[in-house]
């Protein structure tokens, strides 16, 4: 998948640099001009809600299989108490041309809004609404950035679906920059070309395409939802983990995946493959080191309940190192 955009907004200059990206990747993916017009409204209201109340942040901009365009708004502000209140339309505390954050939820095709008191607020605008990353019954939305100061991310991610099978894949190319991004992409490659495979086998075949790379940690799950169940394999540090709201009594609300040490390319010896129970209510929660270690849904109330590239927009803002590339992947059902 395509890395996403990152323009950090700490001045009012950013906010027309924002707009000028945005409304370029939507002309470039066939957005007439009334829609690459609301596309810019969007980004300049989210832009204002962040000088306003926040002081900085950043948007995050991702195009979905050249069709869809997504922009994510994300600050560690003040957040807001009363989210419903601030989205009526014709609400704001500023002056600006859409009349409040109202306007992203009426100019978007799609939006979703997580905000908590004291820990920020991330906002999702996406067009047209094509639900490009799922189908079948699941959707998947991701964060995909490099490191500041670099131009390319040295981590890949990719999924593929096929009936009830969803087989999603995160790679971190050791280091940074070009000759870390051509190993993670290797990786994907091997899975957009071999989607049939269980995560075992494709790790094998990784281990073996990525030998004269860098090579990268590569983690792969594959969702069964006939079966329940979910079948992982990993090799390095890319962290996973399975999130249920926990409706039925006594179920567990997150089980962690197990990966084992090595690089894939260089030293796997011990490859294993471990099947887990695919919950109803399900999220799978894969990324790299380039988040904390502890970085999960449990300490973020109702967030598993929203759109998926929302939830990897949050866990990106709260639990992102700030000094590596990367990349959290979230899958859950429609």
């Amino acid at each position: 998948m395509p890395a996403t955009v990152r323009i950090p907004i700490e001045e009012s200059s950013q906010t027309a640099s924002a707009r000028r990206i945005a409304s370029r990747m939507a002309t470039d993916i066939g957005f007439n001009e009334v829609q690459a017009g609301e596309v810019a409204i969007v980004v300049t209201e989210a832009c204002t809600n962040i000088l306003k109340h926040a002081v900085r942040g950043e948007i995050l901009l991702r195009v979905n299989d050249d069709t869809e365009l997504e922009v994510l708004a994300l600050d560690p502000g003040p957040g807001m108490r009363n989210i419903h209140e601030c989205l009526r339309d014709g609400f704001t505390t500023s002056n600006s041309p859409g009349e409040g954050l109202g306007a992203i939820q009426r100019l978007a095709a799609e939006s979703d809004f997580y905000s908590v008191p004291g820990e920020g607020t991330a906002i999702l605008a996406r067009w047209p609404a094509t639900r490009a990353d799922g189908a079948a019954g699941l959707r998947a939305g991701a964060v995909n950035v490099c490191k500041p100061g670099q131009e390319i991310c040295g981590d890949s991610w990719g999924i593929e679906q096929n009936g009830d099978i969803s087989t999603v894949m995160v790679a971190d190319g050791l280091g940074h920059g070009y000759e870390a991004s051509q190993a993670s992409l290797e990786a994907v490659r091997v899975l957009r070309d071999n989607p049939e495979l269980a995560p075992k086998p494709l790790i094998e075949l990784c281990h073996r395409a990525l030998r004269s790379s860098r090579g990268a940690a590569v983690a792969v799950a594959q969702i069964d939802r006939r079966r329940e169940l979910v079948t992982f394999c990993g090799v390095g540090n890319v962290a996973a983990q399975i999130f249920s709201a926990g409706v039925q009594e006594g179920s567990r609300r997150s089980q962690h995946l197990v990966s084992v040490n090595g690089t894939s390319g260089h030293e796997a010896s011990r490859v294993r493959e471990f099947t887990y129970p695919w919950p109803a209510d399900g999220t799978l929660l894969m990324h790299s080191d380039g988040l904390a270690t502890g970085t999960g849904l449990d300490r973020r109330p109702g967030l598993a309940m929203h759109d998926p590239s929302l939830i990897a927009g949050v866990l990106y803002k709260d639990f992102g190192r700030g000094h590596d590339d990367a990349t959290v992947v979230v899958v859950k059902a429609a």
